[in-house]
């Protein structure tokens, strides 16, 4: 007899711009795993501006606010879904914004699964008014799941959220473009290729790769350091561009700008060191970093969010202090002087990638979730 799929309405951004809610939203609407069981609804929220705008109080995020409010309560009453899925924001304004897809959810009978994105949520809730904790309580004690991105992070709900309706599970990246371009000719370059990727914006840490540039180049040549991804704002790139002058860092450092499909992949195949020396308050489980080991690469990064249960130190990469430049620019010189080393860390990436972070791990973790929401009813 056949028998419908139960109706899940996504709520979450599409890229562009590129950043992990939107990366992972695409993702879950494209996975064939998770359409196989399920009948998925979407509500675009997406601001196709740029990343500046995220988070940001102006009236066209209030109109897009209503805009995608009155969205919603078209979808919930047309698609009558019996769960609805919401990346939970960690910020005021965010946060307010979801309320207007997390209460009516709540009110009509829905099952609620919220994905918590990053690490600073607990936080968040702590500084926040009263009122809006008393908010923030109602709807996590109205929530079927809440979805963590390591168990680190599992904390950071504890005594908002009962222990059973916590659920740790990782990011999950496609090793398909990435398997299919290794074994595909690379372009020559002379020397050793560091590679930075994700947005330019202080609190990723670009510039602290950028400062560690002069003191590798110092002791090793015939490196060149890429800068892929946008900034932020305006000042950002005035600075950088008067640091590469005055360090004369025109003929080793690359700014393409944001690289998408088989040109990041490329670009990380050809290189030889990841860095990403995130202090991002709001970082989860850098996309990135799944990248760059799915890409064979040791990576260079910082104890952040959930990253010290993907990046083992020594293991895979170095786990180096936060805004340390000098720290940064020692672990780059002793991977790239020492081949064996480099390597054996980036077979460890690799390895540990396919073995924990494949998207088909990640598809039926999710598939799990939605499964035992639904068999509560």
């Amino acid at each position: 007899m056949w028998r419908r799929r139960a109706s899940i309405l996504v709520i979450g951004p599409t890229p562009p711009p590129f950043h992990g809610v939107a990366v992972n939203t695409r993702a879950l609407l494209d996975c064939e795993v998770i359409n196989r069981d399920f009948d998925l609804v979407h509500l675009d929220t997406a601001d196709r501006r740029t990343l500046a705008n995220l988070g940001r109080f102006d009236w066209t995020n209030v109109w897009l606010a209503l805009k995608h409010a009155v969205l919603f309560a078209g979808k919930l009453v047309g698609h009558r879904p019996r769960v609805v899925y919401v990346p939970i924001c960690q910020n005021t304004l965010g946060f307010l914004r979801d309320c207007l897809f997390m209460l009516p959810a709540i009110l009509t009978g829905r099952k609620l699964v919220l994905h918590l994105r990053g690490g600073y949520f607990r936080r968040f809730y702590e500084t926040a008014p009263s009122v809006l904790k008393s908010l923030i309580r109602y709807i996590l004690a109205h929530t079927s799941r809440v979805i963590v991105l390591g168990n680190n992070l599992r904390c950071i709900f504890e005594g908002l959220v009962p222990d059973g309706r916590i659920v740790v599970i990782p990011n999950g990246l496609d090793p398909e473009p990435f398997e299919r371009l290794r074994t595909q000719a690379r372009p020559a370059r002379d020397g050793y290729q560091v590679t930075y990727l994700g947005s330019l914006q202080e609190g990723k840490g670009y510039q602290f790769v950028l400062r560690a540039a002069p003191v590798v180049l110092k002791q090793l040549s015939d490196v060149h350091f890429t800068w892929a991804g946008s900034f932020r704002r305006p000042d950002e790139a005035a600075w950088c561009a008067q640091f590469i002058q005055e360090r004369r860092l025109q003929e080793t450092a690359s700014f393409p700008g944001v690289v998408t499909g088989d040109e990041k992949v490329e670009l990380l195949l050809r290189s030889h060191v990841f860095v990403f020396p995130t202090q991002y308050d709001l970082e989860g489980h850098p996309m990135v970093i799944l990248e760059a080991m799915a890409a064979g690469l040791p990576v260079i990064t910082t104890d952040q969010g959930a990253i010290r249960e993907t990046v083992l130190d020594s293991v895979n990469g170095f786990i180096v202090p936060k805004g340390d430049p000098k720290a940064i620019a020692k672990k780059i010189v002793l991977l790239l002087q020492d081949d064996d080393l480099r390597r054996r860390m980036g077979q460890a990436s690799r390895e540990r990638f396919l073995e924990h972070y494949a998207l088909d791990r990640w598809a039926n973790d999710m598939v799990r979730v939605f499964q035992g929401v639904l068999e509560k009813d």
